[in-house]
């Protein structure tokens, strides 16, 4: 009978305490939803210039390769459907002596979340709000194209290109995929692309590999390409065109 009185004495104490209030303690903070939207920057008046290299290959050992300057300047804003979007000018030139020529306008909006490019008349979702690197979306959600997959793979890091150092850089994974052939000797396609963004300054540094490599044939199972492109983008310049023009 003792050993049982002790035994109920103890549950009630660990009820006791169960009930307590937890009032003082701490909340957790709540992740900011806001995170990560200033690396997306759709600042008015701001331009971005990058060096691009590029290689675009149509058949086995040809290819082409361009090597020119493009400009980014944030424009105008407009309102569609209640949600802001801003313009993108997009501007080239081969060699810094030249005079820009206007290529392309695209537009950028962030709603419900998410940063959207629309890049040739292309909804695509680059980035997902709040950032976290365990977060996954489809890059072609508001798109028909099938799903593609983005992650990130850094936040908030330091990224280092050339001689030049952002202390706030998020890597996104936009694929990372290669395609083996029957007798995984050899990879016949190859789709890795990556996109860097800084903090207050946005793109800072794009690669795609998409690649597809010759499978039959004297060339084939060496890894010689036979279609695809290389691309490579990265941030030269970034600034104010207000201050630009003074």
């Amino acid at each position: 009978m003792r050993l049982k009185f002790e035994y109920l004495f103890l549950l009630l104490i660990l009820v006791t305490f169960s009930c307590v209030s937890n009032d003082d303690a701490p909340a957790e903070e709540p992740l900011d939803p806001d995170l990560g939207k200033s690396y997306f920057f759709l600042e008015p008046d701001k331009f971005r210039e990058y060096e691009v290299y590029e290689i675009r290959y149509s058949a086995v050992e040809i290819s082409d390769t361009l090597e020119y300057q493009l400009r980014e300047e944030v424009s105008d804003s407009f309102v569609s459907n209640g949600i802001e979007s801003r313009l993108i000018r997009r501007l080239t030139r081969n060699t810094s002596n030249d005079p820009w020529s206007l290529d392309s306008l695209w537009t950028a909006r962030v709603e419900e979340g998410m940063a959207v490019s629309v890049e040739n008349n292309l909804p695509l979702v680059k980035m997902v709000f709040p950032v976290d690197t365990s977060r996954r979306w489809d890059r072609n959600l508001l798109n028909g194209r099938d799903a593609l997959t983005q992650r990130y793979l850094t936040f908030n890091e330091p990224f280092t290109q050339g001689i030049n150092t952002f202390l706030r850089a998020t890597e996104i994974q936009v694929s990372d995929d290669n395609d083996e052939n029957p007798s995984g000797l050899a990879i016949t396609f190859r789709d890795e692309r990556t996109e860097v963004y800084a903090d207050s300054i946005g793109l800072v540094r794009k690669e795609y590999r998409q690649l597809k490599f010759c499978s039959v044939g004297p060339c084939a199972n060496q890894e010689i390409v036979q279609s695809g492109r290389y691309y490579r983008e990265v941030l030269t310049a970034h600034g104010s065109l207000n201050e630009e023009g003074n």
